[in-house]
Formats: C-alpha cells, structure tokens, sequence
C-alpha cells in the first residue's frame, strides 16, 4: 500500500473518532450546521404563517427531509451533497 493511501486511511480514523465539538474545531472558524439550514416545509410554513398544521399527519414527508441551501457549499457541517447534473 502506498504511503499517500495509509496517510488518507489514517488521518480518515482520527476524524471518525473525533467528538463532535472536536471536529468542529476543525473545521475552523466558519461552518453552518446542518440545524441551521431549514427544510423545505419549514421554509415554505414561514412565509405562510396563517396556515394550519395537519397533526393528524404522522409521517413524514419528502418536504420533511430536503433543505435548500445557497450559498458556500463547502462550509457546511454535512456528510455528503447531491449533485443532479445532467
């Protein structure tokens, strides 16, 4: 194995076992984590402040579970970003 591949297998092990406010301190000064970044029914109940929540609706929805986000993608605390390109 090539010394440049055990250094990525290494220093991949030191970061898994990192805390969380460990690798926060990593990643320097600026990040957005991933609480910061609403989901799309989030963002779309802010600007419909009128509306009425379903509570009878238990499961959630794809709205539940996608977040739009512009701006600096590398400064997010995530672990992975989709990419649909053509």
């Amino acid at each position: 194995m090539s010394k440049k591949k055990k250094d990525w297998r290494v220093e991949k092990e030191r970061l898994l076992a990192l805390g969380l406010e460990e690798r926060r301190k990593e990643y320097g000064e600026r990040y957005v984590p991933l609480e910061e970044i609403p989901t799309w029914k989030q963002q779309e109940k802010s600007k419909y402040k009128d509306d009425v929540e379903d509570s009878s609706v238990q499961t959630p929805s794809l709205s539940d579970k996608v977040s739009l986000y512009k701006g600096d993608i590398t400064v997010l605390e995530i672990d992975a970003i989709v990419n649909a390109g053509k």
